[in-house]
């Protein structure tokens, strides 16, 4: 049998008392701060499957900006095309009036010049841009598209499309290029070719292109209703992120956050079980003998 010294007694009131200690030095860290993963030894598995979940948190709040700019850069740019369809509505009621065989050369004159205008009009919204950047030159988005009336011609803009990420494997074009919206240089119903053949003829009094001027606005809501439908497809994929966030983060506290109830509960049965083990080793670790003896 083995003998029980009054040294093993000591290390083992120690060692128990330590490890209480322990314990309770633990769920006191959890109930002051709310958390029940401080460190990798806590639990490893649970520490492996939060930073999963942290990741992945992570990787949807950069989606999640991704659509907020994709979606402010459809906005602006359907606002835009809104704006230059009404300009062109007027244009066509100019058309329809400059075509009258009853005008006098100074009417033609005035609504030429009108006409004229319009254009400029147009190539202003064209050059529009929003934070910073402009909507309608492709990925060159830091050069104004139509710097010039005759930039359509002599420097057409970029055509590249610029593309958002707005999910895993999930990308969508945000602009509308020019010659989708404009048309081609050497098109006959270019926008711009359009109002210039527009304002001649008004002004020489030759044929009005009211049929060209319809391609023009033909294009532009076709373009618009395009761009709208892939604004519809962001505003889904921003829908469903939220409510992944929702999940995700409700996850994530389940395996982190604690239950301050049965925390503080277990803090006060350890605490109770560290003070027994003080009592219960202040009576072992008492002088022996041996220690009078020395």
């Amino acid at each position: 049998m083995m003998r029980i010294s009054q040294q093993m007694l000591h290390q083992n009131s120690v060692r128990q008392m330590n490890q209480n200690l322990s314990r309770l030095e633990k769920i006191s860290n959890q109930v002051s701060t709310g958390k029940l993963l401080h460190r990798p030894s806590d639990d490893p598995i649970a520490v492996s499957k939060s930073m999963n979940v942290k990741t992945a948190i992570a990787a949807n709040e950069q989606y999640e900006r991704n659509t907020n700019e994709a979606t402010l850069w459809m906005d602006e740019t359907g606002q835009t095309i809104n704006d230059m369809v009404n300009v062109m509505q007027r244009a066509r009621e100019l058309a329809v009036q400059g075509s009258t065989g009853t005008l006098s050369d100074h009417d033609r004159t005035v609504i030429a010049a009108e006409v004229v205008e319009l254009s400029e009009q147009i190539r202003q919204f064209a050059n529009t841009k929003v934070n910073g950047n402009y909507l309608f030159n492709g990925q060159k988005t830091q050069e104004s598209p139509f710097p010039n009336d005759d930039s359509y011609v002599t420097n057409p803009p970029n055509m590249d499309a610029k593309n958002f990420t707005v999910g895993d494997g999930i990308i969508v074009k945000v602009n509308v290029t020019a010659n989708e919206l404009f048309g081609n240089a050497d098109e006959a119903n270019n926008l711009f070719q359009t109002l210039g053949d527009l304002a001649v003829g008004i002004r020489e009094g030759n044929s009005i292109p009211l049929e060209q001027i319809d391609k023009v606005m033909e294009r532009m809501l076709t373009t618009s209703a395009e761009a709208g439908a892939r604004k519809n497809r962001v505003e889904a994929v921003e829908n469903r992120l939220q409510d992944s966030n929702i999940q995700l983060q409700s996850m994530l506290s389940k395996l982190e956050d604690i239950d301050f109830a049965e925390a503080v509960m277990k803090l006060k049965v350890e605490e109770s079980v560290y003070q027994a083990s003080l009592a219960a080793s202040a009576k072992v670790i008492q002088p022996s003998l041996m220690d009078f003896l020395r």
